[in-house]
């Protein structure tokens, strides 16, 4: 009888675990209208101007160049009456040229292309196989009662000073705010990979020293997040933990459990490989333990993948490894 139940369980854990990778499967492609916060009034750029919506950036001291190569998508942007959900998801940092794509905001390899900085927005579209792409069709984050931005140029660069890193935060969490009501809001749910990792981590320890914001229920995911540890940038430190599945990848380590002092309905969630961002730079992800790990408040997984394909490989088997897991991880937590 008992062999019956556990042969029984066994299938129904088959079934659900089916259940919900189908439920995680690719959608369609989606339109966004991409937004620069400055741009240029003239071919010369002696005439710039920053767009009303993001006068934050402006207040804030954020330098014009960073402003300039800033890129934001409002997905859904119901009134702020309205807003019970504020979801923000963040790409890695761009590269010289035309921009590359990302598994975790769905924007695609050569999205800067034909969208310069004379130009105020552009019509882009988000990957259907995307975190992003399955968030919109998420039941969690209905669509007017959901405010819903993708960055897709942080322009939080690891190289730039700590002061301007600080700035270019408070932008962010002041343009956050201001889109809620903290009375009325529900869930944040903050995303990124590699630095976008860092700046939601950043923003939800902000979200978590305002007495307003700190026990709304708050999500965050970060892929391979990386901080910069000469900046002592969210706690990090020049120790580190060896990937257990790859020794030759390493990612430094930071104190979280000091970092966010308040846990009640806080859901850290990071993904860890571990390897070099760029050959011979230094520069690595975080962690907080070296196994894998689930503390309720945050949990840790570690895979043996590298920093590129972790942050914009869309293939199957690496979905499975890095956004189903994730999905997986907000459907537990709401």
């Amino acid at each position: 009888m008992k062999l019956q139940i556990i042969k029984n369980l066994f299938w129904l854990s088959i079934a659900f675990n089916s259940f919900q990778s189908q439920a995680f499967e690719p959608k369609s492609d989606f339109s966004v209208n991409l937004e620069r916060v400055r741009y240029c009034q003239n071919f010369w750029c002696l005439k710039q101007d920053t767009l009303s919506e993001y006068r934050a950036w402006e207040v804030e001291g954020v330098s014009n160049s960073r402003q300039l190569h800033t890129q934001i998508a409002r997905v859904r942007n119901p009134a702020r009456d309205n807003v019970r959900n504020l979801v923000f998801i963040a790409s890695g940092q761009q590269p010289p040229g035309n921009g590359v794509e990302s598994s975790v905001t769905g924007q695609r390899t050569g999205f800067k292309k034909d969208c310069g900085i004379l130009k105020k927005s552009c019509s882009r579209s988000i990957d259907g196989r995307s975190l992003a792409r399955q968030l919109l069709d998420s039941e969690h984050f209905p669509t007017d009662a959901t405010f819903l931005a993708i960055a897709f140029d942080t322009q939080f660069n690891q190289m730039i000073g700590s002061n301007e890193k600080s700035r270019i935060e408070r932008a962010y969490l002041s343009w956050l705010k201001s889109k809620a009501y903290a009375s009325n809001l529900e869930t944040i749910y903050l995303a990124g990979s590699s630095r976008g990792g860092c700046l939601v981590m950043r923003l939800a320890k902000a979200m978590r020293a305002d007495p307003d914001f700190r026990n709304i229920r708050t999500v965050v995911h970060s892929f391979d997040g990386v901080c910069k540890w000469t900046q002592n940038e969210l706690g990090l430190t020049s120790s580190y933990h060896r990937n257990p599945m790859n020794s030759s990848y390493l990612s430094y380590y930071t104190d979280l459990h000091t970092q966010f002092p308040y846990k009640d309905n806080l859901y850290l969630r990071q993904l860890t490989g571990g390897a070099e961002v760029i050959e011979l730079s230094g520069v690595h992800s975080f962690a907080y333990t070296a196994q894998d790990t689930d503390l309720g408040w945050y949990s840790q997984r570690w895979v043996n993948l590298d920093h590129t394909t972790i942050g914009r490989d869309m293939s199957q088997d690496v979905r499975n490894q890095t956004i189903v897991p994730f999905l997986q991880h907000l459907d537990d937590v709401l």
